[in-house]
């Protein structure tokens, strides 16, 4: 089967951008045809220039993020990061270097977790998993119809000193922008660890660990990024490096006369053969692509999206979700062009199947892989039908999108 020639308008830039940068295809190409060798396993000169080119890449993300060089691991997606912390963090504290006395010992068993109800199933099925395993109990924080959080119930919750707090900085469903501000000095006061998943919102908005005060950090490669599929970046806290098991172990390039698994540092966490091709990639976008600070694009994503939502006001069959009565996108800070549907008549998965027959229209149906939301945004039934903008949407793509949904809706 081959895909050349095919026509698409692609608005599915929340689930992977697309198109990449030209440079991302280039360099994975030349490495691939001209190096081939892996990150820390030889000497030389393309050892090196692996070797250079990832740790740039480690130095970037770093910057990007204000964290040092040695906090930040490298990932094969946002789901690996969310795992690595989640899962590493419980299997520390409960796992097999646990004695039973000290189990058995601790009260506050099963330990309270917090979580809220815009996030994606890459947090809420490994708390499930321990849940069910009776290690921990989870509260979720519930949201508005507009898929905000509703932060009222935490301060009490926090008095019940919990271990994580886990948080969206977008929801994946409607684009709405959680303010975390401090909210790290908030979980330390009890004790409480906070983590952050950012897959949405690294590369499309600042994002600053010190400023949301958070001991983890996880994104992805492939979304605002603009790195190829199977690319991702973890940050922990140095203070909290001890803390975080690694569910990987084996060579790392480093230390390889000791059995022993490293204890701090990103190959802790880095076992095995990375992801050399896509990190390849992976740098050259992020030598490509500033730092976003809410500059010309971001203005004009948002007047795409605006005019994205006004057109979709403008087709009867058309229910916008978390609609606040006005244009969400007329202000910059508020969402990122991400607009969710529902169609009189049209479940979301036959709608996205027929916009892409009729006119290419490359959109997401379903879920989301976020099942809470939905019962805020009144969608249970079916999901959504989402709408993602990215950089090298247009003006025309927009028209051609508003032009094919109204002839679809028209059978």
């Amino acid at each position: 089967m081959s895909l050349e020639g095919s026509k698409m308008l692609y608005f599915d830039n929340a689930a992977t951008s697309w198109p990449k940068p030209t440079v991302v295809a280039a360099a994975m190409h030349e490495y691939m045809t001209q190096c081939g060798i892996g990150f820390g396993r030889s000497s030389g000169r393309q050892a090196e220039f692996v070797r250079a080119t990832i740790e740039d890449l480690r130095r970037r993300l770093a910057a990007l993020l204000h964290a040092t060089t040695d906090e930040i691991i490298l990932t094969t997606s946002a789901t690996d990061g969310l795992n690595l912390v989640i899962q590493g963090l419980f299997l520390q504290r409960f796992g097999a270097k646990t004695c039973q006395a000290e189990i058995e010992s601790q009260a506050s068993l099963p330990a309270l977790v917090v979580t809220t109800q815009i996030e994606h199933n890459s947090v809420l099925r490994p708390l499930q998993s321990w849940e069910r395993r009776g290690w921990i109990r989870v509260a979720t924080l519930p949201c508005d119809a507009m898929g905000q959080v509703i932060w009222g119930p935490l301060d009490e919750l926090l008095q019940q000193r919990p271990l994580l707090l886990c948080v969206s900085h977008v929801s994946n469903v409607t684009g709405v922008i959680q303010s975390l501000d401090r909210l790290g000095e908030r979980c330390h006061a009890t004790g409480t660890l906070l983590l952050v998943d950012a897959a949405q919102s690294l590369g499309c908005l600042p994002v600053d660990v010190q400023r949301f005060g958070c001991d983890f950090l996880l994104a992805s490669g492939h979304k605002g990024l603009h790195g190829p599929l199977g690319t991702g970046v973890a940050y922990i806290r140095r203070e909290c490096q001890s803390q975080v098991d690694s569910l990987r172990l084996g060579g790392t390039g480093s230390f390889t006369n000791k059995r022993e698994e490293e204890l701090s540092g990103p190959t802790k966490w880095e076992a095995g053969n990375l992801n050399v091709p896509g990190l390849i990639g992976l740098a050259a976008a992020a030598r490509e692509r500033p730092e976003p600070t809410g500059n010309d694009e971001g203005l004009r994503m948002n007047k795409l999206a605006a005019q994205l939502w006004d057109g979709l006001g403008k087709i009867p069959e058309v229910t916008r979700i978390a609609d606040p009565g006005n244009n969400p996108f007329e202000q910059l800070e508020s969402r990122l062009p991400i607009i969710s549907i529902t169609v009189a008549g049209w479940a979301p998965a036959s709608l996205a199947v027929a916009l892409e027959s009729a006119a290419g229209v490359v959109t997401r149906a379903g879920y989301h892989c976020a099942p809470l939301i939905h019962s805020a945004l009144g969608s249970s039934a079916d999901g959504t039908l989402r709408f993602s903008l990215g950089p090298y949407n247009t003006v025309a793509d927009v028209e051609q999108l508003l032009l094919a949904l109204e002839n679809v809706c028209r059978f």
